[in-house]
């Protein structure tokens, strides 16, 4: 079972593509450079659609076209707009092969208001390059909107170089996932005071980091647990059955955790689900969620909800084999949530590991959330059975009552994971980004605090007092995957920094500036 599933929280990966040309009909080589065009247009929609990308092509969609193939007038462009905005592109791709008019792409780049990208080739036999300098040229002196602004430029030699494309279309498709999404949080402000977790919405909209944000006191959860556990027992069975079937374990101690403490937590979980779902069934995407635990749920209500940081981030439960993946946080951390956010819209394979920075040992640095986090991380194996079988749920050391959902990430074997993280200082945002292997770590001690979480050990890309001294959090989220290239191209777009987590030169400008 792959974790690339269709998904209502995530835009549809979709670009635009169209090529522009020269409007004169009374130059030499009008047929044969269409033809050149065609070309090297259709070229592009391929490598994108093997990419997995779905094309919206209007030059082939619109039936044949005599003499001029490609588009050479504002009028022709602009009667395209209604289609790419009713198709939802992310970005909208020019190309720029031979000469163009710069004014025809930059009329529907200004009413599009969508990521741009200006392309060509290095064919010495037609002006490309002279073409997309132009057009570029007349994007900056507008520069009407960040995206004209902020435009990208590719330059192809060959076939092959069209996959220098790809990080930037990750890149803004994360962008789109977070700039058109909403977030849920439960409980207002952030818990045990920790005020780096907030921030101002307003200056996140404007950023492009979010749309809206949605604030429910926790009490709908609560009034809505309780009435589950008396109208729907049956679903609570169901998936505690789910639970032992797939040989998770339960170590109740009659304390912390007992049979109705597992009841209240999966109603708490499945509570939250339905509450997500009708959100999104009224039309609102929401890509991310954070409940804040303390001390309204775990304490006055006596229940930790550990159970939605471990299986909302998951493609699988007893009610849905396949369902929606929902990146979430702990603590009302707003911009953990976008962090994780973004990390799945770059990402869409696997759920965002979020948690805190509790210790270091020897050469790494161990991550674990206050009693869960997604549960994929127990392996990171596809098959959601095989995450199932790894973990076990334990006692919590904090609250009245409740289960810890405890495991072990194994050690990565091929490639990295990357750590990022939004933060601010006096009102500017940067992103903290690294990369590292997950590796095995030392398994914590039987009775100690948080012996009972989850536990992913990733390397530090540099020394320790260092790296403690720059990092701006105690929280960070996680994905599989080299992704340093998106987020240098997101901070390019963004005007967000990057401070690069693995370079020590640049950790001790970081701290110079600051």
């Amino acid at each position: 079972m792959s974790y690339l599933l269709r998904s209502s929280t995530l835009p549809p990966a979709k670009i635009g593509i169209l090529s522009f040309t020269d409007p004169r009909k009374d130059v030499k080589l009008v047929e044969e450079r269409e033809q050149f065009i065609q070309k090297q247009h259709s070229l592009l929609v391929s490598a994108r659609q093997q990419q997995g990308f779905v094309v919206v092509d209007p030059l082939q969609t619109r039936g044949k076209k005599e003499g001029i193939w490609a588009i050479s007038t504002q009028k022709e462009a602009l009667a395209l707009l209604s289609q790419l905005q009713s198709e939802e592109i992310f970005a909208l791709i020019v190309g720029c092969f031979t000469w163009n008019e710069p004014n025809v792409p930059l009329s529907l780049a200004e009413k599009l208001q969508t990521p741009v990208a200006l392309v060509t080739s290095t064919n010495k036999d037609w002006p490309g390059i002279t073409a997309l300098a132009s057009t570029g040229a007349s994007f900056w002196e507008n520069a009407k909107n960040v995206f004209i602004k902020k435009h990208a430029r590719f330059l192809f030699t060959r076939e092959a170089d069209i996959e220098k494309m790809t990080p930037w279309l990750k890149a803004m498709r994360a962008l789109q996932h977070v700039r058109t999404g909403k977030l849920l949080l439960w409980g207002s402000g952030p818990a045990l005071h920790m005020e780096h977790l907030t921030d101002d919405i307003s200056t996140l909209q404007r950023l492009n980091l979010i749309e809206e944000v949605f604030t429910e006191g926790q009490y709908q959860l609560i009034q809505k647990t309780e009435e589950l556990l008396l109208r729907a027992p049956e679903r609570i069975s169901a998936f505690k059955n789910w639970l032992e079937t797939n040989q998770v374990k339960i170590l109740y101690d009659d304390k912390m955790l007992s049979e109705q403490t597992l009841q209240k937590q999966i109603a708490l979980y499945l509570v939250a689900k339905d509450i997500i779902k009708t959100y999104i069934q009224n039309g609102e995407r929401i890509i991310g969620v954070s409940i804040k635990c303390q001390p309204e749920l775990s304490v006055q209500y006596g229940i930790t909800p550990c159970f939605l940081p471990a299986f909302l981030p998951f493609n699988s439960d007893s009610e849905e084999p396949e369902k929606e993946i929902i990146p979430t946080v702990c603590e009302g951390d707003i911009k953990g949530l976008i962090t994780s956010a973004l990390l799945y819209g770059l990402n869409p394979q696997y759920p965002p590991l979020f948690g805190d920075v509790r210790f270091f040992e020897e050469n790494y640095f161990v991550l674990g959330n206050c009693g869960a986090a997604s549960i994929f991380y127990a392996t990171l194996k596809e098959n959601p059975l095989e995450n199932l079988k790894q973990i076990s749920l334990e006692p919590q050391c904090q609250g009245v009552a409740g289960a810890a959902i405890k495991y072990h990430t194994p050690p990565t074997t091929d490639g990295v994971v990357t750590f990022a993280r939004l933060i601010r200082i006096a009102g500017k945002h940067y992103f903290q980004v690294g990369t590292g292997k997950i590796v095995p770590g030392k398994e914590p001690k039987v009775g100690t605090w948080g012996a009972t979480w989850p536990y992913t050990a990733i390397e530090v890309p540099v020394e320790q007092d260092l790296f403690i001294k720059a990092l701006g959090t105690n929280h960070l989220s996680v994905t599989p995957g080299n992704f340093s290239k998106e987020f240098a191209i997101l901070s390019q777009m963004l005007e967000i920094p990057v401070i690069n987590l693995n370079d020590s030169k640049a950790l001790e400008r970081f701290l110079a500036e600051i």
